[in-house]
């Protein structure tokens, strides 16, 4: 399969969808009100004083993402306000063409072409209408998409691991958000139109390239953020070194235990196992066990080998036990979820 290249990329994006040509054709009107979503997307000065005194919309997740996607990228909507709102997912915010205003938890801001906005859980934004050469691309995480193998990436890469952790283990009422002035920055655009090709054209190995893309996007912005800030990114030695912890088990999952982690960074077992509950809310054994069964379910889904050696191959001796583990991880049994998985391979799904 032939990817898009970066023309026909554009004319994708720059072409009005559904819901833009709805808010280009009668501005003034309601243009959008999803079954699942209660956000409206308005444009009259009358429509927006109503919206922005009502509570901020709770947006789903399942509204942007399907069923075990854990990354989709959209266009923003042109022509339209969006009011208040908030979701449990991260978003990064791309301006691909022209300019974007938004408000974020009360601040105004106003980012450029080629600037890039990282937003937290539960951070509170809205749009201004958008006009025909401002685009803004939309990526969207669940925050189980930055597992440990994810962090691991940005091992090191303090600012961006705390920001993560944050959103992932540490939500609040009331999140973060990060700016990057990326305006001009050929390598970031690079990675963005990567990882854009790879998603609306999909191929062999989408998904991996997506990932590194985004890997790639993460570590030009640690090195955007940190000229900005004029630092030498030592500040906060705790989130780089759990960073390091979650790249350790990562790496040795197969028969690593709190112990031998303990010892091989220097530390207590309790006081490790303290640090991971308090930096991640789970246990050491909880997050083995996901990184144990992430492995899993590549093995299910890439090998023919039977149940009791992918059970070998990332730690168990016990079969039964791991498919305890893996049905309550899972919500099925591992023979089920290879043969889901190869279902959906046929459905190209």
């Amino acid at each position: 399969m032939i990817h898009l290249n970066e023309r026909e990329l554009d004319e994708l994006l720059r072409t009005k969808n559904e819901l833009e040509q709805a808010a280009y054709a009668e501005p003034r009107r309601l243009v959008f009100e999803g079954d699942e979503l209660s956000i409206p997307y308005l444009a009259s000065a009358e429509s927006v004083e109503s919206a922005e005194t009502a509570a901020p919309d709770i947006v789903p997740e399942s509204f942007l993402l399907d069923p075990g996607q854990k990354i989709a990228f959209s266009k923003h909507p042109r022509y339209a306000y969006v009011r208040d709102h908030r979701h449990s997912f991260i978003e990064l915010n791309y301006v691909y063409s022209g300019s974007c205003t938004q408000t974020i938890n009360g601040n105004r801001v106003t980012m450029r072409e080629g600037e890039i906005c990282l937003l937290d859980t539960n951070v509170v934004h809205s749009f201004e209408p958008a006009g025909d050469d401002d685009i803004v691309i939309n990526c969207i995480m669940r925050t189980s998409y930055f597992n440990t193998d994810m962090l691991g990436r940005l091992s090191g890469n303090d600012i961006l691991s705390h920001f993560f952790i944050d959103a992932v283990y540490r939500s609040t009422e009331r999140g973060k958000y990060l700016l990057f002035p990326t305006h001009g920055n050929d390598k970031a655009r690079q990675w963005i139109i990567g990882a854009l090709g790879e998603f609306y054209d999909p191929g062999l190995c989408s998904a991996e390239a997506i990932n590194s893309f985004m890997a790639l996007l993460f570590c030009e912005l640690l090195r955007v953020y940190r000229k900005q800030r004029g630092t030498d990114g030592q500040g906060n030695k705790g989130i780089a070194a759990l960073a390091d912890i979650l790249t350790y088990l990562e790496s040795n999952y197969r028969d690593v235990t709190l112990e031998s982690a303990a010892q091989h960074f220097h530390f207590h077992p309790n006081y490790l196992s303290r640090v991971l509950k308090q930096s991640t809310g789970q246990s050491f054994i909880r997050i083995l066990t996901d990184v144990k069964m992430k492995k899993a379910r590549i093995l299910l889904e890439n090998t023919d080998f039977p149940v009791g050696k992918i059970a070998s191959e990332i730690g168990y001796s016990n079969v039964k036990f791991f498919y305890d583990r893996f049905k309550e991880a899972c919500g099925v049994t591992p023979g089920l979820y290879r043969q889901q998985a190869r279902d959906n391979d046929r459905r190209g799904l």
